[in-house]
């Protein structure tokens, strides 16, 4: 009778504890996660602080929180597991009455992208792990990873002109900042033309030969259509993210010349689910916003490219134009060939084989030489 007493004593005590730690374990209980930054480059490491707190006198002797993240965000130390094209990264926690833990994980950040944790699971379990029971959190967290652009070993061949400037025959005004030499004065220039020096050696006087010029404006057109016969770019695929990366690579040079360009893609932005058009500035904000842009886009969605760019509001009044992309084919042949006969400088960088057909004499065309480890 005693047994059975004691028996039933602790069935009661077993059912007791699981039906309080089935009700009141994620009473009181706050959990967060947070990047360490907002921002970085790809290839670059940030930390995510995960944190957990136990707010009242019931210790909880198993937690475990799943984070679903995007599989191109290495966890350093975890034993994730990546699923297409999530990674999931569990992590366990003993928490005692009145408790806080902070985790911080090293992520290295494989690939530009957008990417946000929205909810965690987390799990927890009685004294005894004789029951299980979830509780999913919502969280806010967000990390854009820049595209990094291709170093200068990486890159085939330049254009030729990418400074903010060229010198043209005639214009309506002169530029003050290019000096030709001098010559003598009408009557008609500001004192401030004058040549001083060149006054004193020639007895009569002298004033500044200055240039014509007229300012470069560039047009960057990153083509994310795939080759005729296949669906898409898969996303993360090295030819057309070495074709990202020298736009990048582009718009920082851009931005050290003070070159107005804009920015034309027919893939998609994630943010506002539309094809690129950007307007024209110049800069080292507007060179940043562009490559923001670049973290953005998904390459996998994109429009043919002959449809794109019958768009409407694709007008091009830029002096040099220059197109981005993984194969040639006779779009963009022709596409090239009209605008230089328009007074277009053109030049293509192809992630890609170039054949003889692809060379024309209205237009430059080179081999874009990627990163090595793709290349290999």
């Amino acid at each position: 009778m005693e047994f059975i007493a004691i028996l039933f004593m602790v069935v009661v005590v077993l059912l007791g504890q699981v039906y309080l730690y089935t009700n009141r374990s994620f009473k009181k209980f706050e959990y967060t996660c947070r990047f360490t930054k907002d921002e970085v480059s790809e290839g670059d490491e940030v930390g995510l602080l995960e944190t957990v707190s136990n707010r009242k006198w019931l210790p909880l002797p198993w937690i475990k929180t799943e984070l679903s993240t995007s599989r191109w965000l290495d966890y350093a130390g975890s034993q994730s597991e990546v699923v297409g094209e999530k990674r999931f990264v569990p992590s366990f926690f003993a928490l005692k009455s009145f408790q806080k833990i902070s985790r911080n994980w090293k992520v290295k950040c494989l690939k530009r992208g957008v990417f946000d944790i929205r909810q965690v699971d987390v799990v927890g379990s009685d004294l005894l792990g004789l029951t299980s029971f979830s509780h999913p959190v919502r969280v806010s967290t967000t990390l854009t990873v820049l595209p990094r652009p291709l170093s200068e070993t990486e890159v085939a061949s330049l254009p030729r002109y990418l400074n903010g400037d060229v010198v043209v025959r005639r214009h309506l005004i002169d530029d003050p900042f290019y000096v030709a030499g001098v010559r003598d004065y009408t009557g008609h220039e500001p004192m401030n033309r004058i040549h001083w020096s060149a006054t004193a050696r020639e007895n009569k006087m002298m004033v500044f030969q200055n240039q014509y010029t007229s300012r470069k404006k560039m047009a960057v057109l990153l083509n994310c259509q795939p080759r005729r016969g296949a669906s898409s770019h898969m996303d993360g695929e090295a030819p057309m993210e070495d074709c990202i990366r020298f736009c990048a690579y582009l718009f920082s040079l851009t931005a050290e010349g003070d070159t107005p360009f804009r920015f034309l893609c027919n893939g998609t932005d994630q943010g506002s689910g539309e094809q690129i058009l950007s307007g024209e500035s110049w800069g080292q904000s507007f060179a940043l916003e562009q490559t923001r842009t670049l973290a953005r886009l998904q390459a996998d969605k994109s429009v043919p490219l002959g449809e794109f760019l019958q768009r409407d509001d694709l007008a091009l009044d830029s002096t040099e134009l220059v197109i981005v992309t993984t194969y040639m084919d006779s779009t963009i042949r022709e596409f090239a060939e009209q605008k230089a006969l328009s007074g277009v400088s053109v030049s293509i960088f192809v992630r890609g084989v170039v054949l003889q057909e692809d060379h024309s004499d209205l237009y430059e065309i080179y081999e874009l030489s990627g990163r090595k480890e793709a290349a290999q």
